[in-house]
């Protein structure tokens, strides 16, 4: 494993060392940054190479048909069957060596850069985001591979934890508890050190503390600390709680890099191989009740098919954004039982989604709803406004865990409810690399 790693790291970088000179790669397979330029090439090149595991997610949930007919369809059809355990050979493998790339160049500037250049506010702001993208590549991590995180699991198998450069290494996965206890303390030094508020339209794949508050409100809401989400997600709210209003003519989506609830425009959710070898599922257009604006603006018709609007390019990336906050402190006071602060939160963003007289009915519904069937609305809220986002998969995976049938290529395949294909298993190329991580 550890020459694994080594060997992806350095070729990584020595695939764009040509036209960075941050990325030269010294004999003996070091980088020596020296400037302020240099660290935030290196931190870029973490942001650059994050994965698309998200937009592999969709396939997994119940967002999405598959399009046998698509050239791609051979690639991504064990994805869609939840066959982890023997795909066809030429089916996409959910990544985790580049996850471990990425940390890479973020345990490069963590390591060197006090000693290079000392501290000020260019400094802390590279450092900072190099502890929170370590942080949420770990937590990614966690998310694909791991149980989710509870008082009593917490002992149960997480992720190997990169915190060094040590070619040396054994990657043997921490525990779930482990893991986290890093994570938040990433986190913490992370944010701390952050000097941006919130990142300019263009560079918004960076972190900022808005983003650092919104991540931290995500973590917390998937270890179900309802409060700790609350209050981190005000956080990020207090530097801009916008919404984009589908009413207004000409709105941009709002997972556009420029909408006015972009936080943090990051991850690939909707990657070429995935779009032109699916439709969208009848269950998730019927989900969407008469004046609901987003069925218009989120998808289009396409022969006899739907197709999402909301990926394609890169200006969809997207890894938070308001509405996500919104729908999180909504989940969170119901579950504390404060209906009255979730119903405000959900009616918000209703009211941008929805046309007047439908906004109108909405409210009135929900005013009327049991604390646990507000939650069901709150949750199908998520499922509504987030969409081919990459957070489907995680939101079932945290919550009731339902049966979900797909069908393809003359096969029909349920993923039980509790089933335990909710916890990817490792992709088989990493245990063979890496024995280690079935322990």
């Amino acid at each position: 494993m550890k020459k694994i790693i080594y060997f992806g790291m350095i070729m990584a970088a020595s695939a764009l060392a040509s036209c960075n000179k941050y990325l030269d790669i010294q004999p003996v397979g070091t980088v020596i940054p020296s400037s302020e330029s240099d660290f935030r090439g290196l931190i870029t090149s973490s942001y650059l190479g994050f994965p698309a595991h998200k937009s592999y997610l969709s396939l997994r949930t119940d967002e999405l048909l598959l399009d046998e007919s698509s050239t791609d369809a051979a690639r991504t059809k064990d994805i869609y069957l939840w066959n982890d355990q023997n795909p066809d050979p030429t089916t996409i493998a959910y990544p985790y060596l580049t996850f471990y790339n990425s940390i890479f160049y973020t345990n490069q500037v963590i390591s060197t850069i006090d000693e290079k250049l000392g501290s000020n506010a260019t400094v802390d702001q590279i450092k900072g985001e190099a502890y929170l993208m370590r942080a949420y590549a770990h937590f990614e991590l966690l998310n694909l591979y791991s149980e989710v995180y509870s008082g009593s699991n917490a002992g149960l198998r997480g992720v190997p934890l990169s915190t060094k450069i040590d070619l040396e290494q054994r990657f043997v996965p921490a525990t779930i508890g482990e893991s986290y206890v890093q994570i938040l303390a990433d986190m913490e030094k992370g944010t701390a050190l952050l000097t941006v508020d919130d990142q300019a339209k263009g560079v918004n794949y960076r972190f900022s503390k808005r983003a650092a508050f919104a991540m931290a409100s995500r973590v917390h809401l998937y270890r179900g600390e309802w409060q700790e989400a609350i209050d981190a997600a005000k956080k990020s709210l207090a530097i801009n709680d916008k919404l984009v209003d589908l009413n207004v003519a000409g709105s941009l989506l709002p997972n556009d890099f420029e909408s006015a609830e972009m936080i943090m425009a990051l991850e690939k959710v909707s990657v070429p191989g995935v779009r032109t070898s699916s439709f969208i599922s009848p269950g998730l257009l019927d989900s969407y009740s008469t004046g609901d604006l987003r069925k218009g603006r989120y998808f289009q018709k396409s022969g006899g098919d739907y197709v999402s609007l909301k990926g394609g390019e890169n200006r969809f990336n997207v890894s938070f954004r308001n509405a996500d906050l919104y729908l999180t402190m909504a989940e969170c006071y119901v579950r504390l039982g404060n209906t009255a602060e979730a119903l405000k939160y959900l009616s918000a963003l209703k009211k941008n989604r929805f046309t007047a007289d439908a906004y109108a009915k909405e409210t009135k519904v929900d005013a009327g709803l049991s604390t646990v069937q507000l939650l069901d609305a709150v949750l199908l809220e998520r499922k509504r406004e987030l969409a081919l986002e990459g957070l489907r998969w995680y939101d079932l995976k945290r919550t009731t865990r339902p049966a979900i049938t797909h069908s393809s290529f003359g096969r029909t395949v349920t993923l039980q409810q509790n089933d335990p294909r909710y916890v990817i298993r490792y992709p088989q190329e990493a245990i063979n690399n890496n024995p280690d991580l079935l322990k």
